[in-house]
């Protein structure tokens, strides 16, 4: 049996990356995946799903797997995975129990040298071996003990490239045993359309095809889906060995001659293209500019190199005005003007003189622009066949004029009227990017964020550049954008970046001196941004076991690298290093504890109310969840505190996509799927998984609740003596990977999902010497805030590890939205 040490995986993808353009005709996706191998009998891996998901050739790849330790002894269990070579590995994850160990992207000398001097000491070190010639296999094993779950999940992303015509996609498949729940789901979307799509496989039986293989596809979506049942994977009726042993296929191709307005260019999201010969729609540009205070620096130099390039894109009979907002409105002209090259001109000398100051009158910017629009309409100063847009940039919340967000939204939304779009970009990450989004789709239009180490004008670009003829409208645009949503909502950038990585490496291979070092920082930086192995990173996932922190490692050498062909090396080392990765849970009395990334440090607040009160901690629209927690308090007071403590009793966790309801209380669980009702106790040892779902209870110590692809809950649960005379069981609530709910997100914990930033000054002595004052500004208040720490008890609901954060004083006001009461609800569900 092996030791109880995590390994350190240095992976490399040995081929360099191939450059890529974007081929407008079919390709081919090559991407073989081995599936848990060499498991004993003793370690049962109930789930595995691969979930493939293709949208404008851009592969986003998800492998999960499942297992439990049904001995009474620890065991290993490994993962195995191929995946080509030209992928770029994004996320590996390792969950023992419920506490999940994230893959942290670090430069890669960093992880190199740490590499170097573990086999200087003589520490066991191993290979991984490439697999062929196009594929490259992934290998981690760990010690399970005896009754834990453990999930191993493989995340990597691809832009595919054409090959004979037809796009294929290879899965290769080997469990090696009868799965429970197996799966292989592949969702496609093109916007040329999808012609014809098909599945195949070398072990396939009549059986297998005609129930447990389902294909459709219409217009733009395709969907496979290839799930047997334990019986369907015996090779035999009583045999227990699989079948499931060869090649799993996936075919289709694209319609040729599409009319498709919607393709994807190396920006950060759509660029809008027409078919060749259509006569261009003329524009009538609002340019809405935040130029406040905190636009100072490059935010403002992205907004004129913006403004500028697309100035050189404007067509004679387009017509444009810039309105500048801070503590006032300006105007460059009174009215909407003709780009005529004198006005261009002119135009570009305003815009370079573009400067900063002063507050955020949002809402009068917008309106003036507005006006502007609606007026020129109204004296027929514009094309009568034209299209109108008001783009607005900014970076921050109003905090001048009209302030409320409801208010400037229905101000915005009666002064358009339905006749225009408005679109919202929004500079970096200390912003309400819900506002900005809502106001924009309640206009028919969408809103991005503009990060400052992208190129602002692609975005512009993006807009300016929509064509139309008279059968294509804003609201068959916006339609075009929701539908790309289907598969993966932030694809766009993440495949900005990733053509821009491989664009960068292509061109630091003929680079020399100053230029590759250039090259070199802009693809390092990018790849660490969007958590990405290239060539100049390494992944290191770190797991705490046995007092120490032990490291795994993978990494993909670039054309420098010196290893041997068709090897790459692991080693097994020590390591102190702990990833950060967001964090969001509420526990304790009750203590919200909200991890700000951006910062590397955290912010916490209480809530104080009545026991049986009922607070709406999450809900997301777009994926049907909702979490719902019910306060319980204390016995009675302690002798020596005046108040009474109280604590989350029970939880409600709802899935209207599921049909799905699980109230979790501390004397049992109980789950409904739709009329279907399961009762489970914290004694058991339990793991259920169907149609997306899994369960895993933890005797007496955690329940770990996963929605297929979505989003991981925990729930802890804190047990006291029974007799006890103050305090009674309660639990604890902690979201695992909050990025896989929507922007839509809200409840006091999750309106904290989306990034936001906060500024800490003053640190001043307390009454309390081990707890400093400070002044905070966050979301546009100023606060005054005392640093402490919690507990987080994911890992040990005893003790637990100590978590320091600024906490947030009065039901958290100032940082959560609205007061605390605007969170109650009537009941769990």
């Amino acid at each position: 049996m092996a030791s109880a040490w995590w390994p350190c995986l240095i992976l490399a993808l040995l081929s360099s990356l191939a450059a890529s353009g974007l081929p407008r005709s079919p390709f081919r996706l090559l991407g073989k995946r081995s599936l848990l191998e060499g498991v004993a009998n003793s370690i049962e891996v109930y789930s595995t799903k691969i979930s493939c998901k293709v949208t404008s050739r851009f592969a986003h790849n998800v492998v999960t797997t499942r297992a439990v330790n049904r001995a009474d002894t620890a065991k290993e269990v490994s993962f195995d995975v191929e995946l080509p070579k030209t992928a770029f590995i994004t996320n590996f994850t390792l969950t023992i129990d419920g506490v999940t160990y994230p893959g942290n992207v670090k430069e890669k000398e960093v992880a190199r040298k740490q590499y170097e001097k573990a086999v200087s000491q003589g520490k066991t070190a191993g290979l991984v071996k490439a697999s062929g010639r196009k594929l490259e296999k992934f290998t981690v094993s760990v010690n399970v003990a005896a009754g834990s779950n453990v999930t191993f999940e493989l995340t990597y992303e691809e832009l595919l490239k054409r090959h004979k015509g037809k796009y294929e996609m290879y899965l290769k498949v080997q469990p090696k045993q009868l799965v429970k729940h197996f799966e292989i789901t592949a969702d496609i979307f093109e916007p040329q359309g999808i012609s014809m799509l098909d599945a195949e496989a070398s072990f396939i039986t009549n059986d297998l095809l005609g129930s447990a293989l389902t294909k459709s596809f219409s217009g733009k979506k395709g969907h496979v889906s290839f799930k047997p049942s334990l019986d369907q994977q015996r090779s035999c009726p009583t045999c227990t060995d699989s079948l499931l042993d060869g090649d799993f296929t996936i075919i289709y191709d694209v319609n040729r001659e599409s009319p498709a307005n919607v393709q994807v260019v190396n920006g950060y999201f759509v660029h809008f293209f027409a078919p060749q010969g259509l006569p261009v729609v003329p524009k009538n540009v609002a340019f809405v500019i935040d130029v406040s205070g905190s636009m100072a620096g490059r935010k403002i130099e992205q907004t004129r190199d913006a403004l500028l390039k697309i100035l050189e894109d404007m067509k004679k009979d387009d017509y444009l005005n810039f309105i500048l907002f801070s503590g006032d409105v300006t105007i460059w002209k009174d009215h909407l003007v003709q780009a005529t090259p004198e006005n261009l001109q002119e135009a570009r000398e305003f815009v370079k003189n573009i400067d900063d100051n002063g507050m955020t009158n949002l809402n009068d910017g917008l309106m003036m622009g507005i006006s502007m629009l609606n007026q020129a309409r109204e004296e027929h100063r514009i094309p009568e066949r034209s299209t109108s847009i008001v783009i607005m940039l900014t970076d921050g919340d109003a905090n001048i004029g009209e302030r409320r967000f409801e208010k400037i939204q229905e101000n915005v939304r009666n002064a358009i009227g339905g006749k225009f779009p408005l679109y919202n970009l929004g500079f970096g990450t200390n912003l309400n990017y819900n506002f900005l989004e809502t106001m924009a789709l309640q206009n028919h239009g969408f809103a991005r964020r503009i990060y400052e180490d992208s190129d602002a004008n692609l975005q512009l670009q993006a807009i300016n550049d929509l064509t139309f003829t008279e059968e294509v409208d804003m609201k068959e645009v916006e339609k075009a954008l929701q539908e790309r949503d289907y598969i993966f909502g932030n694809y766009i950038e993440r495949l900005w970046a990733y053509l821009t990585i491989e664009q960068l490496l292509e061109k630091r291979k003929n680079a020399y001196g100053e230029e590759k070092e250039n090259l070199t920082a802009q693809a390092l930086d990018l790849s660490l941004k969007y958590h990405f192995v290239t060539p100049l990173t390494s992944m290191v996932v770190t797991k705490p076991e046995d007092n120490e922190d032990q490291m795994a490692i993978a990494d993909k050498p670039g054309e420098d690298a010196q290893v041997t062909r068709g090897t790459a090396s692991m080693s097994f080392l020590t390591s102190s290093q702990q990833p950060s990765t967001p964090y969001y849970y509420v526990d304790g009395d009750p203590h919200f504890i909200i991890h700000v990334p951006e910062r590397d440090d955290a912010i916490c607040f209480n809530i104080d109310e009545e026991p049986g009160t009922v607070l709406r901690l999450i809900q997301d629209p777009v994926t049907g969840l909702t979490v719902n927690g019910q306060i319980i308090g204390d016995k009675k007071g302690s002798p020596d505190s005046k108040t009474i403590k109280t604590y989350f009793g029970k939880l409600g966790i709802t899935n209207t996509q599921m049909d799905l309801r699980i109230e979790v209380a501390t004397e049992k669980i109980t789950l409904w799927n739709g009329a279907a009702q399961s009762t489970f106790s914290w004694l058991d040892t339990v793991a259920v998984t169907q149609d997306g779902l899994s369960v895993m209870i933890n005797r007496k110590k955690n329940m770990v609740v996963s929605f297929g692809d979505g989003v991981t809950f925990v729930v802890v649960l804190h047990q006291v003596w029974k007799k006890h005379p103050v305090h009674q069981d309660f639990l604890g609530f902690y979201v695992v990977d909050s990025h896989r709910m929507s922007v839509q997100t809200h409840g006091l914990l999750g309106q904290f999902f989306h990034p936001f930033d906060f500024k800490v000054s003053n640190i001043r002595p307390s009454s309390d010497p081990t707890k400093p004052d400070a002044t905070m500004v966050v979301k546009n208040h100023q606060l005054t805030v005392t640093r402490g720490s919690q507990k987080d008890y994911r890992k040990n609901a005893t003790i637990g590890t100590k978590v320091a954060c600024w906490f947030i004083h009065n039901n958290g006001e100032g940082l959560i939205d609205g007061v605390h009461t605007d969170y109650i609800v009537p009941d769990l569900f």
